[in-house]
């Protein structure tokens, strides 16, 4: 594999020599039309980070995902697992005795015939596990081979017959009980449960024929070995890869087309237009998983394939088999390539990084164009006259770039290619005069054509030379109108290519350069960020490494972003406005309860005593700092950064970190007990406290606070001691304490019972009260069912046995959670916390417990809550527990029941909801049903 740091440090060398010695910036116009805006500084580039860093992340960043491949296994790998393991099957059960080469893929055809025979006479049993692997290998080498690219050479379209054959010859084979499975099951099948699903599904006759078909004739040995197809498998791989890219393309598109239609619908409704949020986190949640899928698919194509490491080589085996083949023909004349292990896999990396120089900006400094043909044969010790050859090859492979993925300073060029091309290759007109040809829109719709990734991708990849010349202390400034009319204006775009490239380049790249350099996501390692951030990741390694190849990990997400704002431009500028409104109203929400908490003079929140509430309100309020006015709102409140945004900080901002501030001073705890106390008394109604109602059903299943089911009347004071971290036994004593004090009207303040509690409180957990936060974060996806495609659709959409249908499962659920939960997700738990706090301290307030919690002597403020809690379960708690009447029971002249409900619903009924709701929650989504054939497009 060529040592191409070398080149590279040449190139560097000599850009640095013509600059005498100094780095090679340009302020002049750049090829991708950025130049360096000289009075850009670096005490005005501090502007992008406000606020103090927050010392806690560190806590969060721990919790890092467990690894994607072991709890989310791909389909992909599946496929390449099955095929292996029904090779060595076929090897392994075949006796010695019997006649072939075992090496070649012939001999599972003899197999195949050996088992027959032997099932005939009763000395064989078939496993069944076989048959689904067989099943697998079959089905995504025949969705290869049905592409525009097709399966492969003739090698492969034999392995694809023979498979065919084995599957009509072993599925009629008597096959092993179950108490015979178990014994014969290897842990290396680590996919068994998955394979499970396929059991049921309707079988294609095309590919599982249900009658014999003709026996494979023996074709020659030469490359056929069984080893040397798996190993070459790279064009099926790489076709099976860019069909997955497609259809989860498709998914995107499918969500943005959706959240186009939400906002009108809002507004005909009669609807605040704040409920675009949930749909807007939808779209960016399930956009970033489908992100991560094709993060996984990659590295796995990579370790199949390890000179697969870039998407030109990808791009070279699948598109430029012609080529491949003159370069080898002029190694094998003029060269020596008997060092070589492999030639056909050396010229593909060879060629694929020909493209990657013509894909880069002739003043990228990382640009090998100069020494690639160079050290290509010198390797392979092709002569002079070789390497002429090969050079010509190279020129006519950057000639294909400027035609397939032009850029708008080319066009001269272009123009003068396309009248050439017409004069030699008549028949390819449409191609030659279109461009973007290298993949078929007829195959590939959502990548291919008017939307090209590959255009993206040399977009991209352009960028990363403007990034690698520019000093630490110097904005980009494009110049505008390179790529399109300037200023560009929403609402006339209709493709990808052409229309989105001056927004693309002039707005959004040059402002997330800055943001992952000089912003929140360059400067700080943000917790979960693996998690919900998943393009603002990749953007960041990008930035910090512009000399390496542009993954298909990050230029599909940069892709979706586009195909987002193609699909919503109709209300692109709206939405910007609304994105930024809503985004600016939660921090208000927070600055508004942090101002209010100064004047509560028995709380710890106001004095910063509370190392749980100042940590993390630092740390959520930081996290304004993705949307300061410093940079451009179309960078970042495009659909797919906005929603992105709005995810990190619902799921992680608000759910988590508002988890652990909601009950900082215990304040949900004895809220949530009182509130249930009081219904189960029928003191208080459903609906009487509609915020109550809300956080009461939403932290039903948190241990924390509960510590099992609702507790009745009988065992009220007991289980809130038990919450509280008390031991059962000392639990109980509490309770029968308050028992004996409730019959007796005595005053319990006796506070050093609370020595019981022996143990931690268990805190309030966000994978307990969200199941989409269980999704996102924990990827935990045990649980999920398809509950939008039946069997038939299924079959018809094809998307049953790819690596598209446990994303569209597993999304669905995950989706059908957050609309689930948009109540809980609507409500800043931050502020629902400092109300509850308010109420906390005023109901000590309403019922005079001061006296009896200061006693003789001024206690400091942490023991201020305890001795509240005391008296909180062994008299309120208490007289709703045991009380004969506990409506009208008195404690201090105070009737407990009734004073408590009027206290409570007067409360927190008369506070504004804009104070605690930071956008409106419609259930059933804006456009109910927009998933239901997600996985379906009519179009595609």
């Amino acid at each position: 594999m060529p040592q191409r740091k070398k080149g590279r440090q040449q190139n560097k060398k000599k850009n640095k020599k013509k600059n005498g010695g100094a780095p090679p910036i340009r302020t002049r116009q750049t090829p991708s039309g950025a130049s360096n805006r000289s009075g850009g500084s670096a005490a005005k580039l501090g502007q992008c980070l406000e606020g103090q860093r927050p010392s806690n992340f560190n806590m969060y960043i721990d919790r890092r995902r467990q690894d994607i491949q072991d709890k989310c296994p791909s389909f992909y790998l599946r496929y390449k697992e099955a095929t292996k393991r029904f090779m060595d099957y076929m090897i392994q059960k075949t006796p010695k005795y019997v006649e072939g080469n075992r090496k070649s893929v012939n001999f599972i055809v003899v197999a195949a015939d050996w088992m027959a025979d032997s099932a005939t006479s009763g000395n064989f049993v078939l496993n069944p596990s076989i048959l689904k692997d067989l099943k697998i290998s079959i089905r995504m080498r025949s969705k290869a081979a049905k592409s525009s690219f097709g399966g492969g050479d003739a090698g492969h379209e034999h392995l694809l017959s023979c498979l065919v054959y084995c599957w009509t010859v072993l599925v009629s084979l008597p096959q092993l009980r179950d108490e015979d499975k178990k014994e014969t099951a290897t842990a290396a099948n680590r996919f068994e449960v998955l394979m499970e699903e396929e059991e049921e599904e309707e079988m294609d006759e095309n590919m599982f024929p249900s009658t014999p078909v003709p026996r494979p004739k023996p074709m020659p040995e030469v490359a056929l070995t069984i080893e040397e197809l798996k190993t070459a498998d790279d064009r099926t791989d790489i076709t099976l890869f860019l069909l997955n890219l497609n259809g989860l393309m498709g998914m995107v598109r499918n969500h943005y087309e959706s959240l186009c239609i939400s906002l009108p619908t809002l507004k005909s409704m009669d609807i605040h237009n704040s409920a675009m949020v949930e749909a807007t986190i939808e779209a960016a949640v399930a956009t970033n998983m489908a992100i991560q899928q094709v993060q996984q698919l990659e590295m796995e194509l990579q370790q199949q394939h390890p000179h697969l490491t870039t998407p030109y080589r990808m791009i070279s085996t699948l598109v430029l088999p012609e080529i491949t083949k003159d370069v080898s023909r002029v190694v094998r004349e003029q060269g020596d390539s008997t060092d070589i292990p492999s030639l056909e896999k050396e010229i593909t990396i060879f060629l694929g990084d020909c493209l990657e120089c013509n894909f880069r900006s002739r003043s990228d400094p990382f640009n090998d164009m100069d020494t690639v043909v160079k050290f290509f044969c010198t390797k392979l010790k092709v002569n002079e006259h070789g390497a002429s050859e090969i050079q010509e090859i190279c020129h006519k492979i950057q000639n294909s770039v400027v035609l397939e993925a032009p850029m708008p300073y080319e066009m001269q060029l272009t123009r003068y290619l396309r009248k050439k091309g017409l004069s030699q290759y008549p028949d390819r007109k449409d191609d030659i005069l279109k461009g973007h040809s290298w993949l078929m829109p007829t195959m590939l719709p959502n990548i291919a054509g008017d939307r090209s990734i590959i255009h993206t991708l040399r977009l991209i990849q352009i960028f990363g030379a403007t990034i690698a010349n520019v000093a630490d202390d110097k904005f980009i400034e494009p110049k505008r109108g390179l790529f399109g009319p300037t200023r560009w204006c929403a609402g006339r775009a209709t493709k990808i290519y052409g229309d989105l490239d001056e927004l693309f380049m002039s707005d959004i790249l040059p402002q997330w350069f800055l943001m992952c350099r000089d912003g929140i996501i360059g400067k700080v390692d943000l917790p979960r960020e693996n998690e919900l951030l998943t393009l603002f990741v990749l953007m960041r390694q990008f930035v910090k490494a512009p000399g390496s190849p542009v993954s298909f990990s990050l230029t599909f997400g940069l892709h979706a972003m586009l195909t987002a704002i193609l699909e919503t431009d109709k209300i692109f500028n709206e939405s910007l406005e609304i994105n930024e409104t809503i985004f600016n109203d939660y921090f208000q929400q927070l600055e508004d309860v942090s101002y209010s908490l100064g004047s509560e003079r028995d709380t710890e929140l106001s004095k910063h005593k509370n190392n749980l509430w100042t940590h993390n309100m630092t740390m959520v309020a930081f996290l304004k700092n993705f949307g300061l006015d410093v940079f451009d709102k179309r960078a970042l409140w495009n659909p797919l950064c906005a929603g992105t945004t709005f995810s990190y900080l619902c799921i992680f901002g608000n759910l988590e970190a508002g988890c652990t501030m909601i009950d900082c001073q215990h304040q949900l705890r004895i809220t949530l007990h009182l509130f249930n106390a009081l219904k189960i008394n029928g003191i208080i109604k459903e609906d009487q406290v509609p915020l109550l109602d809300q956080i009461h059903k939403s932290f039903k299943k948190s241990r924390g606070v509960w510590e099992g089911p609702l507790p009745q009347r009988g065992e009220l004071v007991k289980r809130f001691w038990i919450c509280f971290g008390m031991n059962p036994k000392d639990a109980k004593k509490m309770a029968e304490n308050s028992k004996l004090a409730v019959r007796r009207h005595e005053v319990d303040t006796n506070f050093e019972k609370m020595e019981g509690r022996n143990r931690k409180m268990n805190p309030v957990k966000p994978a307990e009260i969200a199941t989409c936060y269980r999704r996102i974060c924990n990827r935990d996806f045990h649980d999920v069912l398809d509950k939008y495609h039946n069997d038939e659709q299924r079959q018809r959409c094809g998307i049953k046995g790819t690596d598209l249908y446990p994303y569209i499962v597993r999304s669905n659920d995950t989706l059908d959670a957050i609309d689930y939960e948009q109540h809980l997700l609507s409500l800043n738990l931050p502020a629902c916390g400092a109300l509850m706090e308010h109420f906390v301290c005023g109901l000590g307030r309403a019922f005079q417990w001061a006296p009896h919690l200061d006693e003789e002597y001024s206690i400091p403020d942490y023991e201020k809550r305890p001795r509240f809690s005391v008296m909180f379960a062994q008299h309120l708690l208490g007289a709703l527990d045991f009380a004969d009447d506990p409506f009208n029971h008195e404690f201090l002249k105070i009737p407990m029941g009734k004073a408590s409900s009027i206290f409570m619903s007067g409360f927190f009924n008369s506070i504004d909801p804009a104070c605690f709701v930071w956008f409106q929650a419609v259930r059933g989504g804006v456009v109910p049903g927009c998933r239901i054939f997600q996985a379906v497009r009519e179009d595609d």
